[in-house]
């Protein structure tokens, strides 16, 4: 065929360019992103993410909890749901 053995056809050259050129976008796209955050968005964020570990720390204290107080706990919560509906 007067093919090299590692040469490549010309269409697998040109989709592997592409993916690169498209990945090399993509990270200068999600740079930008970064730089143009205002202080405020990073608040956000910051406080986002702190939210979310309050969260996962009192699920923790949750899951070590006795069960009489998981299921006294489910007990007041279906109370105070009857209850508005029979106000209502």
């Amino acid at each position: 065929r007067g093919l090299g053995v590692e040469s490549k056809p010309e269409l697998q050259r040109v989709l592997e360019h592409r993916r690169r050129n498209q990945l090399i976008r993509q990270k200068k796209e999600e740079e930008e992103a970064k730089k143009l955050q205002s202080p405020f968005e990073k608040e956000l964020l910051k406080r986002h993410q702190r939210l979310d570990q309050l969260e996962k720390e009192q699920e923790k204290q949750e899951d070590h909890a006795p069960e009489f107080i998981k299921v006294k706990e489910n007990l007041r919560r279906t109370s105070t749901v009857t209850g508005d509906e029979k106000a209502a």
